[in-house]
Protein backbone atom coordinates (compact mmCIF):
# COMPACT_ATOMS: atom_id res chain seq x y z
CA UNK A 1 0.00 0.00 0.00
CA UNK A 2 1.38 3.35 -0.96
CA UNK A 3 0.36 6.36 1.14
CA UNK A 4 -0.03 9.69 -0.87
CA UNK A 5 0.25 12.85 0.91
CA UNK A 6 -3.40 13.19 1.36
CA UNK A 7 -4.72 10.45 0.43
CA UNK A 8 -4.47 6.24 1.64
CA UNK A 9 -4.37 4.54 -2.08
CA UNK A 10 -3.36 1.05 -3.35
CA UNK A 11 -1.74 0.04 -6.80
CA UNK A 12 -2.63 -3.00 -8.38
CA UNK A 13 0.24 -4.02 -10.64
CA UNK A 14 -1.24 -7.76 -11.70
CA UNK A 15 -4.32 -7.07 -13.07
CA UNK A 16 -3.88 -8.93 -16.42
CA UNK A 17 -5.32 -7.11 -18.92
CA UNK A 18 -3.33 -6.62 -22.29
CA UNK A 19 -4.25 -3.23 -22.25
CA UNK A 20 -3.41 -2.08 -18.91
CA UNK A 21 -0.05 -2.49 -16.72
CA UNK A 22 -1.90 -1.21 -13.94
CA UNK A 23 -4.52 0.35 -11.57
CA UNK A 24 -4.17 2.57 -8.83
CA UNK A 25 -7.21 2.92 -6.37
CA UNK A 26 -7.98 5.68 -3.94
CA UNK A 27 -9.20 4.28 -0.40
CA UNK A 28 -12.33 6.24 0.80
CA UNK A 29 -11.78 8.70 3.97
CA UNK A 30 -12.92 7.62 6.94
CA UNK A 31 -13.16 3.52 6.61
CA UNK A 32 -11.82 1.61 9.52
CA UNK A 33 -8.59 0.13 9.19
CA UNK A 34 -7.94 -3.27 7.32
CA UNK A 35 -4.81 -5.21 7.09
CA UNK A 36 -2.90 -4.23 3.67
CA UNK A 37 -3.15 -7.70 2.91
CA UNK A 38 -6.93 -8.16 2.60
CA UNK A 39 -6.86 -4.41 1.12
CA UNK A 40 -4.31 -5.87 -1.48
CA UNK A 41 -6.82 -8.97 -2.21
CA UNK A 42 -9.91 -6.76 -2.55
CA UNK A 43 -8.25 -4.05 -4.87
CA UNK A 44 -7.40 -7.10 -7.22
CA UNK A 45 -10.82 -9.21 -7.18
CA UNK A 46 -12.43 -5.51 -8.17
CA UNK A 47 -9.61 -4.54 -10.76
CA UNK A 48 -10.48 -8.07 -12.65
CA UNK A 49 -14.00 -7.42 -12.48
CA UNK A 50 -13.61 -3.93 -14.59
CA UNK A 51 -14.37 -4.69 -18.45
CA UNK A 52 -12.49 -2.67 -20.86
CA UNK A 53 -14.65 -0.84 -23.41
CA UNK A 54 -13.47 1.65 -25.67
CA UNK A 55 -15.03 4.56 -26.21
CA UNK A 56 -17.34 4.60 -29.76
CA UNK A 57 -15.77 6.40 -32.99
CA UNK A 58 -17.68 9.31 -33.95
CA UNK A 59 -21.15 8.50 -35.46
CA UNK A 60 -22.67 11.14 -38.62
CA UNK A 61 -25.83 9.44 -37.69
CA UNK A 62 -25.76 10.39 -33.95
CA UNK A 63 -25.12 13.94 -34.94
CA UNK A 64 -27.63 14.41 -37.58
CA UNK A 65 -30.34 13.34 -34.80
CA UNK A 66 -29.25 15.51 -32.88
CA UNK A 67 -29.15 18.38 -35.62
CA UNK A 68 -32.45 17.10 -36.36
CA UNK A 69 -33.93 17.42 -32.88
CA UNK A 70 -32.42 21.01 -31.90
CA UNK A 71 -34.19 22.26 -35.32
CA UNK A 72 -37.18 20.91 -34.48
CA UNK A 73 -36.70 22.47 -30.76
CA UNK A 74 -35.87 25.88 -32.34
CA UNK A 75 -39.08 25.87 -34.74
CA UNK A 76 -41.34 25.38 -32.00
CA UNK A 77 -40.30 27.84 -29.67
CA UNK A 78 -39.69 30.59 -32.68
CA UNK A 79 -43.97 29.31 -33.08
CA UNK A 80 -44.15 29.70 -29.39
CA UNK A 81 -42.80 32.86 -29.30
CA UNK A 82 -44.77 34.03 -31.98
CA UNK A 83 -42.03 34.78 -34.49
CA UNK A 84 -43.17 32.07 -36.91
CA UNK A 85 -47.08 30.94 -37.93
CA UNK A 86 -47.89 27.66 -36.52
Amino acid sequence: MLKGVNKRVVEVVDIESEYFEKAILFLRAGRPDTDEGALRRRAGEYVRTIKYRPRQGFSWKKLLIAGVLAAGVTLIALGLGGLLPL
